[in-house]
């Protein structure tokens, strides 16, 4: 066929009205379009796309509040053996005279405060060997002119030597509710920042509580080239002094100790005061004395908090050194760094020649070791006098507390170590928690996957299980773990990396990815669908 009479069937084709049939199909065409994006594509996008959400507890959150105070029980065993001066009889009353005792002393919390509340619960016969428990034991003085003292010991034990003249059950309502109310005193500063100027600078030198410690003892040798190389037996000395110590806090936290030798320190960063025969250090020059960047002192243990205790040996020429205050020599020779750890300055023997080699050995290091003991005491929280401060309460006029030399922690320090630690926890696990509930209620989008409620889950049941085992056991030391256990589930959950995964990639983003997907896709059936609306109406 010739091209003129192609073109013009071809224009004949185009110019053929359109049928009745042909206009319904395209109708057909575009609704069933549309209905196919509406049910399939929408559907799909919307499952592809959403965030999962497991459902939190957050009704079982919200339960915890300022409004139910954490009562800590305290179990006192009346001893009554046969020598005993109180009949089992008066164990009721002594327990309503010491809490009467107990209410007067007691500060009111204010609004928003987490309340602790201290209880003396009085039992007979002699103490388990559980931390909240403690034994009593009453004792007739050799004179009725003698005054009534008390012997604390270092096991959870405390003897009242009472004369005839006085009320055995007086003296110990005075007892029981002067070692409460202290101890509830004492746990104010945690909850309500109304410590003394005392105890709040003690607070401030300790660290937060840890499951695990990076304890590192180094000796440190300023000039070991002029002057004499030194070693130590640290092995030997961690075990004769520091391991008890290190036993007895192990139920609760674990102190993972190494060590090393460094030297040449360099001199310090001052300017000492030499006399014509020693060195003097004052308080101001302490506070630059530490050195860590030069002194390569950083931590194997990215996660545990770190304490160092530094062994200072100083070059000969500026030996001895000592540490002054007011003009007076300190006896340890040590100074503590807040919430960092100590340093004890070693001066060697003055017959010591340049260019020879000591080896300290552990008996050498009992005093140096004895201030690494009390500063790191002081670094996790142990308060002195414990339970009681050793002046006269009511009828007891005198008051004796034996400190434990032996191991470094009494049993009564390690108790309320333990207190401390369990409030402390607790309020950070349900702070935690309570953060967390109030994110995921204000992010939509955030990702709540199932291994985050389970670890919501188990820190309520931790949390909950505290005041269970106080209220039915008394066991301080098995509540304190529940409380720990309850601050690692919280973190954990708080800080999982699946609850960040989305974050940054909100609504906006979406759009800005899907739009230029989408919107080309449909502008062929918005038009048509124009197409089909105007020749509906025409």
């Amino acid at each position: 066929m010739p091209l003129p009479a192609r073109l013009q069937a071809l224009f004949r084709r185009r110019s053929n009205p359109k049928t009745l049939i042909s206009t319904h199909s395209e109708r057909l065409v575009v609704l069933l379009s549309i209905l196919v994006v509406c049910l399939l594509g929408l559907p799909l996008w919307w499952t592809t796309t959403r965030v999962y959400r497991a459902d939190l507890p957050t009704d079982e959150i919200a339960r915890f509040t300022p409004r139910d105070p954490l009562r800590i029980p305290f179990a006192f065993h009346i001893d009554d053996s046969a020598d005993s001066l109180l009949p089992s009889s008066e164990l009721a009353a002594i327990k309503q005279g010491a809490a009467r005792l107990i209410d007067k002393q007691r500060v009111p919390y204010a609004r928003g405060e987490w309340p602790v509340r201290y209880e003396a619960v009085i039992m007979p016969g002699p103490a388990p060997d559980i931390p909240g428990h403690y034994t009593l034991k009453t004792k007739r003085a050799p004179s009725s002119k003698a005054r009534v003292s008390v012997e604390i010991g270092v096991d959870r034990i405390a003897t009242v030597s009472i004369p005839s003249t006085v009320s055995a059950a007086s003296v110990l309502e005075d007892l029981i509710s002067a070692i409460v109310a202290k101890e509830e005193r004492e746990l104010r500063r945690i909850t309500s920042g109304l410590p003394s100027q005392k105890s709040e600078a003690t607070a401030n030198r300790a660290l937060k509580y840890s499951p695990e410690y990076a304890v590192t003892f180094t000796l440190l040798n300023e000039d070991p080239v002029g002057g004499v190389t030194v070693d130590w037996d640290i092995e030997a000395a961690i075990s004769s002094y520091i391991q008890p110590f290190i036993d007895l806090l192990h139920p609760v936290t674990k102190l993972s100790v190494t060590s090393q030798v460094l030297h040449d320190a360099g001199p310090p960063p001052f300017k000492p005061v030499k006399t014509s025969n020693q060195t003097l250090l004052s308080p101001s020059m302490l506070a630059h004395f530490v050195n860590s960047p030069s002194w390569n002192l950083a931590s194997t243990d990215p996660v545990s908090p770190m304490l160092n205790f530094i062994l200072y040996v100083p070059s000969l020429e500026s030996q001895p050194v000592y540490i002054t205050r007011d003009n007076n020599r300190l006896h340890t020779n040590a100074f503590l760094v807040s919430q960092w750890g100590g340093v004890a300055i070693a001066n060697l023997p003055a017959e010591t020649k340049v260019g020879s080699h000591i080896v300290l050995s552990s008996s050498d290091m009992q005093g140096y070791m004895g201030a690494f003991i009390s500063q790191l005491r002081e670094l996790i929280g142990i308060r002195r006098y414990t339970p009681l401060d050793e002046r006269p309460v009511g009828t007891i006029q005198k008051i004796r507390v034996h400190q434990a030399t032996l191991t470094g922690i009494s049993t009564w320090e390690q108790d309320a170590l333990l207190r401390q630690w369990l409030v402390s926890t607790r309020l950070t696990a349900i702070s935690t928690l309570q953060s967390l509930s109030r994110l995921v209620e204000s992010m939509q989008n955030m990702v709540v996957m199932d291994e985050i409620k389970t670890k919501v889950d188990g820190a309520i049941q931790e949390l909950t299980s505290i005041q269970s085992t106080l209220s039915s056991s008394t066991d301080h030391l098995t509540a304190c773990k529940h409380a720990t256990r309850a601050s690692v589930l919280a973190e954990s959950a708080f800080f999982d990396p699946s609850m960040v995964s989305l974050l940054y990639f909100p609504d906006q983003h979406k759009y800005a990815i899907y739009l230029p997907f989408f919107l080309p896709a449909a502008m062929p059936l918005i038009t048509a669908l124009k197409r089909v609306i105007k020749e509906r109406k025409s």
